[in-house]
């Protein structure tokens, strides 16, 4: 009878389900913590960067104000302005002139002390603000780079338009630094400068990481079974083999020293002409005053403040071919934002950028499901994850763990990476114009207004960092070198320290890697030492010698046949003609599966309106009555069935990214087959690495449940423009 008794179940019951309520209220205390973190990282980025741009805008209205001052006959001569009145130049012209050559090249270097002492005023506001906002400071943060400009500052020159600036640019930083940062800017630095290089890749850690990737699985299998293309892409499509000859590869080892400020410049310089476009906008922006009409009539020698190259969308457009697709008609021309930009924004120049970071300690950790991953190509890769920790529980509790929230700039590369916030100042001329529609710099800005983190050019932003990594050294090592192999540099530098693996990886894409060992089947690893069978690591991603228009002429009409013979096809040691990775027909997955009715059916249909099927056959009897005919498979997507052509395996369903039609070839036709090739309504067959335009995405699917799920393109980004976070 005892041991019939049920007393204490409940119990043993009740204490279950208190240890889960406690790690579930630990955990949502954990994420309230991370979410606050996130909001007050995001408010004090915000907030920095406000205070920066202001200080940006001060700077370029009062330099305006000063060019005015120079411009101006009554304020330069009229002697209620200056201490000293001017010689009579009826009198003794020469030292008239000499006089105000003199007031001349006091308002320049005036102007030159703004530019050099504003935007750090500018970064102190923005520590303060970032302070304020709830981010802790870090000590010493710019260390490194004040160490590396006091050993490069001698080659610069001491005196900038009569300014001596080094000794107080100088201790300006050293003031800001003693007092703790919080946020980091972006800057135009000599010193702690990321090389600007090309191919762009080559600045970018992901990108080595991605070739050795490449060359595991090339070596693992002919052909690979898994592809990493993704930085590489740009790379092996538009470079073939006499580009990797020699050195192919293009570094400047050195940021130009904007002769202002590194931090937060403002890009100005001293020069340029006085016209009669300057003088009339001058007349729009000040009436009633007095300008000198035109260059003849100015008293002195003058050194106008004016925008630098940096504010140029042509300098851009000479200088980097793929800055009007990707990055001036995304951001100004409407491929992004809601409308295009205002013509009288329509310039690059300045933006203060600041990132930081917030510590958030957590005690419940949790692994990650395979659900998040559903529907992706990194499904495989959670489902492994999963399996290997398969003892353990989903929830863990775990000793107090360091999350950062915010920038890790310690730990990931320097490139594209932008987690912070940027602010820009703006300002236009009368009739919708940009301030550079004039080079002088006139006081025209207005306001300030946050923008997108990535809409500032990506070429040359620099955010200052906090110590060199293993790839800016290796970088400047190969700056020196005409060929990849492992010896001292033309300046008799070694290869530095722990940087061995990006130069193999760059051997791995210059001259190949090994695939299956000649005569053997077992798979091989990629050491260097080893001899280096069959083609190029780029071949298995795209082969110049591919003939497209021979695989489209067999291909295109029996479409699913690919499926059965891709395996002999592709690209490998012994098929050097067939496609790399890139240039076949992506295999797509996605549900709805096909659904039968086993057999074909016939419909009597009063009109067009009853049809079930969107490309079903609809014919007239003699007796004048509708039929609807229709084969056996069908698709359903958003409540509407699409029918399946049994010879030719295909079914017309609208393209959401070109318009039109396009069509799905499916590999089998049979009731619970779902994998298909694209053809998409331009009659092109969608390749590797492209979206499937029969699909709309960020919209939902059905799960084999019959519950509806968010629908996920996996790693594909298909806007234009920059790589974005």
């Amino acid at each position: 009878m005892r041991k019939r008794r049920e007393s204490g179940q409940v119990l043993i019951t009740g204490v279950v389900m208190m240890v889960i309520l406690l790690l579930i209220i630990l955990y949502a205390f954990d994420v309230h913590n991370v979410i606050r973190a996130k909001i007050k990282v995001d408010i004090a980025q915000q907030s920095a960067a406000m205070a920066g741009a202001s200080w940006q805008k001060e700077s370029l209205n009062l330099m305006g104000e000063i060019n005015l001052l120079k411009a101006s006959a009554l304020l330069m001569e009229g002697s209620d302005n200056w201490k000293e009145s001017l010689p009579d130049p009826e009198k003794d012209h020469n030292a008239w002139k000499k006089a105000m050559q003199s007031r001349v090249d006091l308002l320049t270097e005036m102007q030159t002390r703004i530019s050099f002492i504003a935007p750090l005023i500018g970064y102190a506001a923005a520590q303060q603000a970032a302070k304020n906002n709830g981010l802790n400071r870090i000590n010493n943060a710019l260390g490194s780079y004040l160490v590396k400009f006091s050993n490069e500052a001698p080659r610069y020159p001491d005196l900038i338009n009569n300014y001596a600036w080094k000794e107080p640019y100088q201790q300006m930083v050293s003031r800001i630094n003693n007092f703790g940062i919080a946020v980091f800017p972006n800057a135009r630095t000599d010193t702690m400068f990321l090389p600007e290089t090309r191919p762009r890749q080559l600045a970018n850690e992901r990108f080595y990481t991605e070739i050795m990737n490449c060359a595991r699985a090339i070596a693992a299998n002919d052909p690979p079974k898994r592809h990493y293309w993704n930085q590489l892409i740009s790379i092996v499509k538009s470079m073939d083999d006499t580009d990797f000859q020699g050195k192919w590869w293009e570094i400047n080892n050195r940021g130009n020293f904007p002769y202002e400020s590194e931090i937060f410049t403002v890009g100005v310089e001293f020069g340029g002409q006085y016209g009669p476009n300057t003088a009339a906008k001058l007349e729009e922006l000040k009436s009633g005053m007095e300008f000198y009409p035109d260059e003849g009539s100015l008293p002195a020698q003058m050194k106008w403040c004016i925008y630098d190259q940096w504010w140029m969308p042509q300098y851009y457009r000479e200088r980097y071919p793929d800055y009007e697709y990707e990055h001036f008609n995304y951001w100004f021309g409407g491929g992004v934002l809601r409308k295009e930009i205002k013509p009288q924004y329509v310039y690059e120049g300045p933006a203060a950028y600041v990132e930081g970071y917030s510590d958030v300690r957590a005690k419940v950790s949790v692994r990650p499901s395979v659900r998040p991953y559903g529907n992706t190509i990194w499904k495989r890769d959670a489902a492994e994850a999963v399996k290997a920790h398969r003892e353990e529980a989903i929830l863990v509790k775990r000793p107090q763990t360091l999350f950062r929230v915010g920038t890790r700039r310690d730990e990931m590369n320097w490139s594209n990476y932008r987690p912070g916030s940027i602010a820009k100042a703006l300002g236009g001329l009368k009739g919708e114009l940009p301030p550079i529609a004039v080079d002088m710099i006139l006081p025209v800005f207005t306001r300030i207004s946050l923008m997108p983190t990535f809409m500032p050019i990506p070429y040359g932003f620099q955010v200052l960092k906090m110590k060199d990594s293993k790839l800016d050294d290796f970088l400047r090592w190969l700056a020196y070198k005409n060929t990849l192999d492992s010896g001292p540099n033309s300046e008799g530098t070694a290869l530095p320290e722990g940087t061995e693996h990006f130069l193999e990886a760059l051997q791995f894409l210059a001259n190949g890697v090994r695939g299956r060992a000649e005569g053997k089947s077992g798979k091989v690893g990629t050491e260097l030492n080893s001899r280096v069978s069959g083609k190029a690591l780029r071949y298995y991603g795209y082969n110049h010698k591919f003939n497209k228009s021979a695989f489209e002429n067999e291909f295109k009409d029996k479409l699913w046949k690919w499926y059965e013979v891709r395996e002999k096809r592709v690209f490998q040691q012994k098929v050097p003609d067939g496609p790399g990775y890139l240039q076949e027909p992506q295999l797509f997955n996605n549900r709805p599966f096909i659904s039968s009715k086993k057999t074909k059916y016939e419909k009597r249909i009063k009109s067009e309106n009853e049809r079930r099927f969107q490309n079903s056959k609809i014919e007239a009897d003699h007796q004048g009555q509708m039929w609807e005919y229709y084969d056996p498979y069908y698709i359903e997507r958003e409540g509407k069935r699409y029918l399946i052509d049994g010879a030719t395996h295909k079914v017309s369903m609208p393209d959401t990214i070109h318009g039109g039609m396009a069509q799905r070839v499916y590999i089998e036709i049979e009731s619970g087959a779902a994998s298909y090739y694209v053809i998409d309504s331009r009659g092109e067959i969608v390749l590797s690495g492209s979206p499937d335009p029969t699909i709309m995405y960020n919209q939902h699917f059905m799960e084999g449940d019959g519950n509806y799920q968010p629908w996920n393109p996996g790693a594909y980004d298909g806007d234009r423009g920059p790589v974005r976070l």
